[in-house]
């Protein structure tokens, strides 16, 4: 036990106790689930966490520092999915965080919600209270919005508007909007909100309506103070203010192997894990907390026996309780980008590339906490397909699948204007994705990203052994069903229509990626394009879906009750049944957040 955080525990300490509760996974949805039931000081909590800490590591709390924790094995787990079959056979690389704070701590730090309609429909899936009306309590009592009179200082104008009733004011994790923008961002904002029915600038893009133009709020810190400018994350936000708490324990570096299942296989009475090399058990007198994310936490159920008996056989383990489902359903969000150069005299933050002017924003960053190195997130654009589409591109989705996303309301494309040039052409590859192309250096340009908010490619994520140290077998099914490469095609149209839009056309000097030997003019060149270079968002879910028995889903029912035996409740993104339009940081702490009311309810807590 550390004395400055004595909620981390020594193993001999963790071992000791009596626990009502133990959460497997110290990541987003794992910390916030536990924080909340440690309130009640008359249970004992445990964490079980596979990374390490990470606490005060300046590559955790600069905003913009995220790129250099991507690909490093002590902050990222470095999945890799097998060869993508409608993807050019592609192996993608995955980062998903490792360590306290899971990918809290390394993501972009981009604070979106979805439609309502996206989560009005997991409620249509037999799940009564998960509609946005009665999830948006929720994503409020993690929020504390922070005013954004600061966002102004750099006098660049702050177009998004906002509403104080759809945001948070007391929650653990801190939304501001950027206290610096690179200039070109005005010009990008006043472009897109023209480009096409139904882009202008939403009322409050967190209000259940996000079509449009914005800048996104950021889970960073601007409230005064030693914290100003650092990120916010479910470490600094329900770990830290709660560190003191005796009936906390948490226990890093304890890769969790399997549970441990009474000998009638009707509960769960217990977790066994590896630390130093050794194998160990505790028990748990109420429930396992199952937090490991999408990719660990099905993979934790499979070891444990507890999955589809056809898989568990060939990975040579029994299978104990059969449930077909677990590990199915696997959706992303998958992305891709283009490239432009800017005309001279305009910057942006490939500046940085120089070292001179590198080491210029890290010195402001030290000495004021502002200047590109406090900046986080960047400007959104969601657009309906069916706004942009014509008449024979609907009448074509029409024919493939009988619901299309027709409606003008259904955020079907995200763009994401990034200030900086990436490597798209490496987009399967994280550390070649965060590297300047060659042909850009010495150069200014941006990418705008553009992703699917509702995929309709499913994939999976199954054990291969029985070995907990192998990586399981990952594959999100990229561009399986072929209206996911119409819908992302139209969204690189999009992405050319706005850059050759006033006031932004004549910032652009010319599109570096593709070059102009590529004709994105022609449909099939596009949907070519896509299928080529398709790479993650970061935003995998759904690999125990929440929902009815039938109908091919529900391995956890509406109360994320792991259905079959008594004593494991889900609560991280595994559970969503259905993608959501954005960044699903938001999301996961929501739903950890009504996790925690669940059980608090069913406890008499």
């Amino acid at each position: 036990m550390s004395a400055e955080f004595p909620t981390l525990s020594s193993l001999e300490q963790f071992l000791e106790q009596d626990f009502d509760f133990v959460v497997v996974g110290g990541g987003t949805a794992g910390l916030t689930v536990a924080a909340r039931l440690s309130e009640n000081p008359d249970v004992q909590i445990g964490v079980l966490e596979a990374g390490q800490d990470h606490f005060g590591d300046p590559l955790v709390l600069m905003p913009a520092a995220y790129p250099k924790m991507i690909g490093d094995g002590r902050y990222d787990w470095k999945f890799r999915t097998v060869p993508q079959v409608y993807s050019h056979g592609k192996s993608i690389e995955w980062s998903r965080g490792k360590g306290l704070g899971g990918s809290s701590a390394i993501n972009y730090q981009m604070y979106n919600r979805g439609q309502a309609l996206d989560y009005d429909d997991w409620a249509k899936l037999g799940n009564p209270g998960w509609n946005f009306e009665r999830l948006l309590p929720y994503f409020k009592k993690a929020e504390k919005f922070i005013s954004p009179p600061y966002s102004t200082e750099s006098n660049i104008p702050l177009e998004t508007q906002h509403d104080g009733q759809f945001h948070g004011s007391e929650g653990p994790i801190r939304t501001s909007f950027s206290t610096w923008r690179c200039p070109i961002e005005k010009e990008w904002v006043a472009a897109s909100s023209t480009a096409g029915e139904n882009i202008g600038l939403p009322l409050d893009a967190w209000s259940g309506n996000h079509l449009g133009t914005f800048h996104g709020l950021s889970n960073i810190d601007r409230s005064p103070g030693p914290a100003s400018a650092t990120r916010s994350y479910a470490v600094s936000g329900y770990l830290l203010p709660n560190a003191s708490r005796p009936n906390l324990h948490i226990l890093t570096n304890a890769l969790v192997t399997k549970l441990v299942l009474a000998t009638d296989s009707s509960s769960v009475t217990g977790v066994s894990f590896r630390h130093s090399n050794q194998e160990y058990t505790v028990s748990v007198k109420k429930e396992i907390i199952l937090a490991a994310g999408v990719i660990k936490s099905p993979q934790i159920l499979e070891l444990s026996g507890i999955g589809d008996p056809e898989i568990l056989k060939k990975a040579g383990v029994q299978c104990l309780i059969p449930n077909p489902r677990v590990g199915e359903n696997l959706q992303d969000h998958p992305v891709t980008g283009l490239s432009y150069e800017v005309v001279d005299g305009e910057y942006t933050l490939d500046l940085l590339q120089d070292p001179q002017e590198s080491e210029k924003a890290m010195m402001e960053y030290m000495s004021t906490r502002t200047g590109p190195m406090s900046s986080g997130g960047s400007t959104h654009c969601f657009a309906s397909f069916a706004a942009l589409a014509t008449p024979e591109e609907i009448e074509e989705l029409q024919n493939v699948i009988l619901n299309p996303p027709s409606g003008k309301n259904d955020a079907s494309i995200q763009l994401v204007f990034l200030p900086v040039t990436l490597n798209v052409e490496g987009l399967d590859e994280q550390t070649a994705f965060f590297t300047p192309p060659e042909d850009m250096k010495g150069k200014q340009g941006f990418t705008v990203g553009a992703a699917i908010c509702r995929p309709l490619s499913v994939g999976s994520c199954h054990i291969r052994t029985a070995n907990p140290f192998d990586d399981p077998y990952i594959d999100p099914g990229y561009h399986s069903h072929p209206v996911d490469a119409i819908i992302l095609s139209k969204a690189v149209s999009l992405i050319e229509r706005i850059c050759a839009t006033q006031p932004l056309r004549e910032k652009v000097k010319n599109r570096s990626f593709p070059g102009k030997e590529v004709e994105l003019g022609s449909e099939q060149v596009r949907r070519d394009f896509v299928r080529k270079y398709t790479g993650t968002e970061y935003h995998p879910i759904g690999t125990l879906c929440m929902g009815t028995e039938g109908g091919g889903r529900g391995v956890v029912d509406e109360r994320l009750r792991l259905r079959g035996i008594r004593g494991v409740r889900v609560v991280d993104a595994s559970v969503f049944p259905l993608h959501v339009g954005g960044n699903i940081v938001g999301s996961v702490y929501a739903v950890a957040e009504k996790a925690a009311g669940l059980l608090k309810e069913e406890w008499g807590m």
